[in-house]
């Protein structure tokens, strides 16, 4: 593909599980070529020889762990019960990559209705807050306190880049801003609505706001299906709640003309008749998507429902 492409494609590429990152990429002056594992729609595929990859020193894949997360210099790792003896040098392991310096493992799923995940403390500096970067923004995180998903970034630019200028947008489940902030930097909308139930969310989004020098973002502390009644009728609304979206549906299409709707499924078609159940057909859904695997019969889908038509 094009040089100029080279970046955003890199990152769907690595979200999506799709790159071969034991081989080097290789570039000229007009191109660059990714070695992938099939082919991607919209983009010509051509037989190349790629270098081998050396080994990174930090690897865990020699322990049969194929992903980890990294919030800020937080390494968040899924330990399996049969290498739960082998989690101290895992971590170490981890601790050789920068910019880690603290290693944690999952130990429980998101839960309540802060969404909250439990995470047991491994190795490098005890600490739960960090300084994750993002298209250039900075987000303050509480791993033990809020939610946040670092494989969304290039999700939420994506989202940004649909907002068109004077838009006024609802965040219906906005964390401490990934999605607002974003789209605060990268779109000419006029007015972001950050709502969230979470206080240790919302404090968090007012810090961000700080460090990141933007001002078209109110953070609301709340629930969203009363709060979005407060807030009225926006030209986008953003639901990033997976698991239980469907349950504030009927409130957003009260309030919005463009509704970005996430869900967890393997049942894709379910999932748009459980939508037009709710619409009375006076809605329509524009476009859906894959967002990235969720597991392995399981994908994380966005579906754009126009409420105007």
């Amino acid at each position: 593909m094009p040089r100029s492409e080279g970046e955003k494609v890199r990152k769907i590429l690595i979200e999506k599980n799709m790159l071969l990152t034991n081989y080097k990429i290789k570039r000229n002056e007009t191109f660059i070529y990714f070695p992938v594992k099939e082919g991607i729609p919209g983009y010509d595929i051509t037989e190349c020889t790629f270098e081998k990859r050396a080994p990174h020193p930090g690897s865990v894949k020699k322990y049969g762990i194929s992903s980890f997360d990294t919030i800020g210099d937080i390494a968040i790792v899924d330990i399996p019960e049969e290498l739960q003896h082998k989690k101290e040098e895992i971590a170490e392991t981890l601790l050789t990559r920068k910019p880690i310096n603290t290693v944690v493992e999952k130990v429980s799923k998101v839960k309540g209705e802060f969404r909250t995940r439990n995470y047991q403390y491994i190795l490098g500096e005890k600490k739960c807050e960090t300084y994750h970067k993002e298209h250039g923004l900075t987000f303050k995180v509480d791993i033990n306190q809020v939610y946040f998903n670092p494989r969304l970034a290039t999700e939420r630019l994506r989202i940004a880049e649909k907002v068109t200028p004077g838009e006024r947008v609802t965040d219906m489940f906005c964390g401490v801003g990934p999605f607002s902030l974003m789209i605060a930097k990268f779109s000419p909308a006029e007015k972001i609505f950050a709502i969230d139930i979470n206080p240790k969310a919302i404090e968090l989004l007012k810090e961000n706001l700080k460090i990141n020098n933007i001002n078209n973002v109110t953070p609301i502390l709340g629930d969203a299906k009363e709060e979005i009644s407060r807030v009225g009728h926006t030209d986008r609304i953003i639901m990033n709640l997976p698991q239980k979206a469907l349950e504030f549906l009927p409130h957003a299409l009260q309030y919005g003309d463009i509704i970005h709707y996430y869900t967890i499924t393997a049942d894709m078609q379910g999932e748009i008749e459980k939508i037009n159940g709710l619409t009375d057909g006076n809605c329509e859904i524009s476009h859906y998507r894959t967002v990235k695997s969720y597991s392995p019969d399981m994908e994380l889908y966005r579906i754009d429902i126009v409420t105007q038509i």
